[in-house]
């Protein structure tokens, strides 16, 4: 009884349990894959200062942008600060209407907007009046009722620190962000 074909065919039965297991854990993964949804809603605090070299002391002034999704909705915050008191903040409310690869690319369609401002602000820097004429180009349902989309590319996440560098399409100013 020293048939190579029987010797073969038992040999196909011994590899049959691990055959078994890694088709149950390849069926496990896809299972997990289809029903576990990652939570896609994120919020990211980007900041930035800017110190002024004519004025000897402590001016400082910078820029906080915050961007807040919470599933298509789209929640944007710009504020100016001077010496970490807020002058004027740009908020903003949109849908996001189209997420495509290869770079991460938001698509943001604006609903509304408000304007803060500390009443003692008299005087707006130029920057300060560029966002307040983006933010109103952007608006969907205004007055004219179309408005401009506007994107924001993910260049680089890093979730392990918690970080992530943002691109806004109207200026390309780079942002990094801290993932909260």
């Amino acid at each position: 009884m020293n048939n190579p074909l029987q010797r073969e065919l038992f040999i196909g039965f011994r590899s049959t349990p691990i055959l078994i297991t890694l088709i149950f854990i390849l069926g496990l993964c896809m299972a997990l894959d289809y029903f576990v949804e990652p939570n896609e809603d994120v919020k990211l605090v980007c900041s930035s200062n800017r110190y002024d070299h004519d004025h000897h002391g402590s001016q400082h002034a910078g820029l906080r942008f915050e961007i807040e999704r919470v599933g298509s909705a789209v929640k944007l915050q710009m504020t100016y600060l001077n010496d970490d008191k807020d002058l004027v903040t740009v908020s903003g409310t949109g849908t996001l209407v189209e997420v495509s690869a290869p770079v991460l690319t938001y698509k943001v369609l604006l609903d509304s907007a408000v304007l803060k401002s500390d009443l003692l602000q008299t005087v707006y820097e130029p920057h300060m009046q560029e966002t307040v004429r983006l933010v109103k180009k952007s608006i969907n349902k205004g007055a004219a009722g179309k408005g401009e989309a506007f994107y924001i590319k993910v260049l680089e996440m890093d979730k392990t620190t918690g970080f992530v560098t943002i691109q806004l399409s109207e200026r390309n100013a780079l942002w990094a962000c801290k993932i909260q």
